[in-house]
């Protein structure tokens, strides 16, 4: 089991962005400090659901001070990237935290996002597919051509710098059908899903149908198949300190919905959730999240553990909760959750 930490940088109450970056920056370094494994920074844009619009740049920055922790995102949204720049970029943040990179993918959800960035959402599987090929070759051939449907190399060129993992460093993609599944299977990559989306009684028919397709798949990748998931985490000491934030962890969710549905509403940047129904029961939500006593997190991790995750993807900094909150949080599960876990799952 490997553990690490999400930011995505939401803030409910429009927080300045300069404050917001600062908090999570000192975040990173306390889940370095903590032992943590891995960093992972989203993707978003044009509203205060993530003030993170570029993951790379801010795993540059935090990687100047966390000198031990790996940094992946969750995910570069690839459709709104060109692939060679995107390459590029990749490479160049590999180098610059000393091979410490992973490399999560996905292809977007938001119809905000790609009317804003000017994509044609119809076309993102089809576009994300491309870029896939290119970004692969960028890393790995001199003087290449591609002759894409979205993307064309028409003259021999040689991308620079090649990451300082070489082929490449370990590539993950967002998973959310079947569809997306198997592709990455059948591509050599690990997954990354969400507790918000898997119901706990789905999670085994994921995590089967990802291990038997990435046996049968031609890989030569040099570690097992892994396969991540991001669930909300709040530790504290009492339930009902748990049940009193979780309004944050539920506006949070609120808008993800309706920014997936095309129904937001947004103004100066500000999501409102007003006249919106949750999908789910209160109830049904904290049998979803990892909220509450460190014992009541301990059972929620093992049984996914038992389930085929390799990784947690722990969203502590969420919805506006207070920095001091999200780091008493962090301290109680590196200190408490994570030796009683990771024992009987490592």
């Amino acid at each position: 089991m490997r553990y690490g930490t999400f930011h995505l940088i939401g803030s409910p109450s429009m927080a300045p962005a300069a404050d917001r970056f600062g908090e999570t920056l000192a975040h990173i370094d306390l889940a370095d400090e903590l032992g943590f494994d891995t960093v992972w920074v989203a993707e978003h844009h044009f509203s205060n659901y993530g003030y993170s619009a570029n993951p790379l740049l801010l795993i540059a920055r935090a990687s100047a001070s966390a000198h031990r922790v790996r940094f992946g995102q969750a995910v570069i949204v690839t459709p709104f990237w060109h692939p060679l720049r995107l390459a590029e970029d990749i490479a160049i943040a590999d180098l610059l935290t000393d091979g410490r990179l992973e490399i999560g993918l996905g292809r977007g959800y938001q119809p905000l996002e790609f009317r804003g960035l000017d994509v044609d959402q119809n076309q993102s599987r089809a576009l994300f597919e491309e870029q896939f090929e290119v970004m692969r070759l960028a890393w790995t051939a001199d003087d290449f051509t591609f002759d894409g449907r979205h993307f064309a190399v028409r003259h021999p060129i040689t991308v620079l710098p090649r990451p300082l993992q070489q082929p490449h460093p370990p590539i993950w993609l967002a998973v959310q059908s079947q569809t997306s599944l198997d592709w990455a299977a059948a591509h050599g990559c690990d997954i990354i899903l969400s507790g918000s989306s898997t119901a706990w009684d789905e999670l085994p028919a994921w995590t089967e149908r990802f291990l038997a397709r990435r046996a049968a798949a031609p890989d030569d990748a040099t570690r097992a198949p892994r396969i991540g998931m991001l669930r909300h985490v709040l530790v504290t000491e009492t339930e009902a300190e748990a049940r009193a934030a979780l309004w944050q962890s539920r506006w949070q969710r609120g808008v993800a919905e309706r920014l997936r549905l095309g129904e937001e509403r947004i103004t100066g940047g500000r999501n409102s959730l007003d006249g919106f129904e949750q999908s789910m029961s209160e109830d049904a939500w904290w049998d979803r999240v990892v909220y509450g006593t460190p014992d009541w997190c301990i059972a929620q991790l093992k049984r996914q553990a038992a389930l085929g995750v390799t990784d947690v993807l722990a969203w502590f900094d969420i919805g506006g909760l207070p920095a001091e909150t999200v780091q008493r949080s962090m301290r109680l599960f590196a200190e408490e959750v994570v030796p009683a876990v990771a024992p009987a799952y490592a």
